[in-house]
C-alpha cells in the first residue's frame, strides 16, 4: 500500500480545488468493485470531455473545504475509492455518457446471472487435462478433436435470475467469456448548488424526445384553435385569412385580378345549372 506524504496529499488537494473552482458540473463515482481495466478504458473515452481523478478520502474533503463549494452537501458523499469527475457536461448529459459506455467482465461464483448465458459450439482452444472435467462439471458436452477440447453444441449454462455456479464461472473465465455489464457507479452530481443524484438522471431519452413531440403536437393545436400568434403559427393564420378574404370575393363576385378566373367561373357553372333546369321549346309541326 502506498504512504502517501504530506506534501503529495497538500499538492492533490490544490490540485483538486483548482480543479473544483475551474468546472460547473462535479461528480463522485464509487469505483470500489469496478475493475481497473475498465475504469482506464473509460477514463480515455472521457478525455476531452472531461477530467477524473482518484485521490484519498480526506484529500477530497480537504479540497472541497477550500473551495467557493465548501458548503455543497455533495462532499459528505465522499467514501473509500472514489472518482471525481470534473466536466462542462450537464448531469444529464454525463449520466447518459456513463451508461452508455459500460464494459463487459468475468462472472463470479454466486452472482445472478443477468441474462441466458450461452456458451457456444466449438473448439476452446484448451488442451486436454483438467479443463476437460472444469467443462464437464460446468454441464458442457464435449469431446476431444485433435488437440484441443471442443464444446459439441450451444448450451446455455446459466439462464438469466440464477445464481451462477462456481464450475460455470470458472469455465467462463477459462474461455475468456464475460458476461456481467458493468458500469461506473455515479454517486451524485453537484451543478451550482444542486446535487443530484442517479435516480433521477437515469431517463430514457428517446421516450423524452417522444415527449417533447407529443407536447409540441398539442400545444400547437391549441394555439391553432386559440388563434394565438406565435412564429410556428402565423403563417397559418395568414393562409387561412387570404383564403377566408378569396371566399368571400368570389361568394360577393367582386372582380379583382386575384380573384376574377374564380368568379367567372363560378358564373359560368351557374349558367349551366340554370340551362340544364330549362326545357327548351318544342318545335311546331309542319
Amino acid at each position: 500500500m502506498t504512504n502517501h506524504t504530506l506534501p503529495w496529499k497538500q499538492s492533490q488537494a490544490k490540485e483538486i480545488t483548482a480543479l473544483i473552482e475551474k468546472y460547473p458540473i462535479i461528480a463522485l463515482a464509487d469505483i470500489q468493485n469496478f475493475p481497473a481495466d475498465l475504469f482506464q478504458k473509460l477514463r480515455k473515452k472521457l478525455q476531452g470531455k472531461a477530467v477524473v481523478k482518484v485521490s484519498k478520502t480526506q484529500v477530497i474533503k480537504k479540497a472541497f473545504e477550500h473551495s467557493s463549494k465548501k458548503d455543497a452537501a455533495i462532499k459528505n458523499q465522499v467514501a473509500n475509492m472514489t472518482a471525481i469527475i470534473f466536466t462542462d457536461m450537464n448531469p444529464f448529459e454525463l449520466y447518459g455518457f456513463l451508461k452508455k459506455n459500460k464494459g463487459k467482465t468475468t462472472a463470479s461464483a454466486g452472482q445472478i446471472a443477468p441474462v441466458d448465458i450461452m456458451i457456444p459450439a466449438g473448439d476452446t482452444g484448451l488442451p486436454p487435462g483438467p479443463a476437460l472435467s472444469d467443462l464437464k462439471a460446468a454441464g458442457l458436452p464435449v469431446k476431444m478433436m485433435g488437440a484441443s477440447i471442443h464444446v459439441s453444441k450451444d448450451t446455455i449454462v446459466a439462464k438469466k435470475g440464477d445464481a451462477i455456479s462456481a464450475p460455470v464461472a470458472a469455465t467462463l473465465s477459462k474461455l475468456n467469456i464475460k458476461p456481467i455489464e458493468v458500469g461506473l457507479n455515479l454517486v451524485a452530481v453537484l451543478e451550482n448548488k444542486m446535487v443530484y443524484q442517479p435516480s433521477v438522471l437515469d431517463i430514457d431519452e428517446v421516450q423524452v424526445f417522444e415527449n417533447f413531440k407529443i407536447a409540441h403536437f398539442h400545444a400547437f393545436n391549441l394555439a391553432l384553435n386559440l388563434e394565438y400568434f406565435t412564429k410556428d403559427t402565423v403563417s397559418l393564420f395568414v393562409q387561412k385569412a387570404v383564403r377566408d378574404s378569396k371566399a368571400v370575393a368570389i361568394e360577393g363576385n367582386v372582380l379583382e385580378k386575384e380573384v376574377v378566373g374564380d368568379v367567372l367561373a363560378k358564373i359560368q357553372r351557374q349558367a349551366n345549372a340554370l340551362k340544364a333546369r330549362v326545357k327548351e321549346p318544342a318545335k311546331e309541326s309542319a
